[in-house]
């Protein structure tokens, strides 16, 4: 038997996750005495198999189907799941000749428009990007209060102020990358400030950035290979780079 923060730790994923997992019906345990969660070995199989169809981006009232009815068609599902993850591998794909023709263009190859350095990204892919994970978003922060803050002011959003604020994000990254490119340090004053306005962009813009969410963030860009990915695009290692100048800030804070 195993108890919550137990099965969290050898699956890999959060008591949090668990509980949403129980709330919804996916994954109930039994409880003991004193109403705590007791996890069997066949939960932990069927843990196993949960995370398995997350990773192909399997909605979870699906994995409940594929899990609880024997007459799911499971070929089915598993060949449309095979194409979106080619759908996801080619955005990659683009992600990746970004980053190639913006190596091109500081190497002294064909100069690259800033717009060009958010091909992939446009306005409308942005928001199908995000409801691809908008499941995966309210699993992990929907009970949050930073949550709710970040979709009530997205949803009063133009396009235009989404392209305003897409903007306004390469003017703030653009003196980071210079920086990184010279080996300022990331105690340096001027990383500091940049960090800083960052900071506030986040705080103002989106939600309530306290210093421990923001430095939890700044953890994202190393451990969430979306996040990384989207940095490394203007320098690899600026994901790096930039967490690290985040927890110095934080830690001064």
């Amino acid at each position: 038997m195993y108890t919550i923060q137990q099965l969290a730790a050898l699956a890999g994923t959060t008591t949090r996750t668990l509980r949403h997992y129980d709330t919804i019906g996916l994954l109930v345990p039994a409880r003991d005495d004193n109403d705590y969660r007791r996890y069997t070995s066949s939960d932990a199989e069927r843990l196993q198999l949960i995370l398995l169809y997350r990773t192909l981006d399997v909605p979870l009232d699906q994995i409940r189907q594929l899990l609880d009815s024997t007459t799911f068609d499971r070929v089915e599902v598993l060949g449309e799941h095979i194409e979106a993850l080619r759908q996801k591998a080619s955005y990659y794909a683009r992600l990746a000749e970004t980053a190639e023709a913006t190596l091109t263009s500081l190497k002294g190859g064909i100069p690259m428009e800033d717009k060009s350095l958010f091909k992939g990204l446009s306005y409308e892919e942005i928001q199908a990007h995000e409801a691809k994970h908008q499941e995966e978003v309210q699993e992990r922060w929907g009970d949050s209060s930073a949550y709710e803050t970040a979709q009530a002011r997205a949803s009063k959003r133009s396009k235009e102020d989404w392209e305003r604020l897409n903007q306004k994000q390469i003017d703030l990254i653009a003196p980071l990358v210079e920086l990184f490119r010279d080996g300022v340090s990331v105690q340096d004053e001027r990383v500091q400030a940049i960090v800083k306005e960052n900071h506030l962009f986040i705080d103002t813009h989106f939600y309530d950035c306290s210093i421990d969410m923001f430095s939890g963030l700044g953890q994202m860009y190393v451990s969430d290979e979306r996040f990384t990915a989207f940095y490394d695009r203007y320098e690899s290692g600026l994901a790096s780079y930039y967490n690290e100048a985040i927890q110095f800030y934080c830690g001064n804070r």
